[in-house]
């Protein structure tokens, strides 16, 4: 998408490897593979050097790897660039990522509670094209579920499902990224072991997939990481698409699409739907809140291109 804006791209991986054990133990601490890391980083400083590339931007998506050092050393290299960040996870969640904030000269999150805490631009998430079919999709499912197998969601999905009946279709995807998290999950937490083998996916969907799927529903359910206060990106991808959304994420009263007839916020103890939402019509949303949470609308805040 840059690209489409005029820019020439070039683009690193922040982790040195996206293997299941290198990302379990970045995200564990990222210390037990800290010499790895640092000549992760170095190669790439050495590389810009060798190739003499000159950028006027470096932006960093959600970092977890790279240390201080490294980035100072990224900086000092890159002396004419402006130096951007946007985080779509929580610094509770990332905890180590606050270090590296005197290094940015832009910094944004998708947090309202870590834009407050930390000094940095509120910008939400987006959506892309395949989402912009706005509700022109034959239905099939009265509620659709697709996120990753974490926490409290497939219990409150449970709780959901015994509201209906049979009549009442409900699509539901969970993931997992490997079959030895699902087994250690089952082990550690106490609300897993209850999910079976058979209802878990260790592939994710596609794009393409996904949307399709949010077009062939009445509404989609959105149940946000409890740790976490920023809109997710299913929120986004349901408002492109002119679906209905439920969410357990209160704070979605606070933005400027939030519409009681298109959006109910459920709670996530006793998650109860109103049937009359369901039957509402959708009502449309305006052009440019369309565009303003469009992946393009996203890039050009970020990037400050009018």
């Amino acid at each position: 998408m840059l690209e489409e804006f005029g820019a020439t791209v070039k683009w690193y991986d922040d982790r040195p490897s996206n293997n299941f054990l290198s990302k379990a133990l970045i995200r564990i601490n990222k210390n037990f593979i800290k010499k790895k890391i640092f000549n992760y980083y170095k190669a790439i400083i050495e590389q810009i050097k060798i190739d003499n590339l000159h950028f006027d931007y470096v932006f960093f998506l959600n970092p977890e790897a790279i240390s201080v050092t490294s980035l100072r050393q990224l900086k000092i290299g890159l002396p004419g660039a402006k130096f951007i960040l946007y985080m779509w996870d929580s610094f509770k969640n990332r905890k180590t990522t606050a270090e590296l904030m005197p290094f940015f000269d832009n910094k944004f999150t998708f947090d309202p509670r870590d834009a407050q805490n930390f000094g940095l631009k509120l910008r939400p998430l987006f959506y892309i094209d395949l989402y912009s079919a706005k509700g022109n999709g034959k239905l099939k499912y009265d509620l659709l579920f697709i996120g990753t197998a974490h926490t409290d969601r497939y219990k409150l999905l449970d709780k959901i499902r015994n509201q209906f009946s049979d009549k009442f279709i409900i699509k539901e995807y969970f993931f997992l990224g490997s079959k030895m998290l699902f087994w250690a999950k089952k082990i550690i937490e106490k609300d897993f072991r209850n999910v079976s083998y058979g209802n878990i996916s260790f592939s994710p969907l596609t794009h393409k997939n996904n949307s399709e799927l949010v077009q062939q529903s009445k509404a989609v359910l959105d149940i946000n990481h409890p740790g976490q206060l920023g809109l997710t990106m299913r929120t986004f991808e349901v408002l492109g698409s002119g679906r209905k959304l439920i969410t357990t994420n209160a704070d979605v009263v606070n933005y400027d699409f939030y519409n009681k007839n298109n959006i109910l916020i459920i709670d996530r103890l006793n998650p109860v739907i109103d049937k009359q939402f369901l039957l509402a019509p959708f009502m449309p949303v305006s052009d440019n809140i369309l565009k303003k949470y469009h992946l393009r609308g996203w890039i050009a805040e970020l990037f400050e291109i009018v």
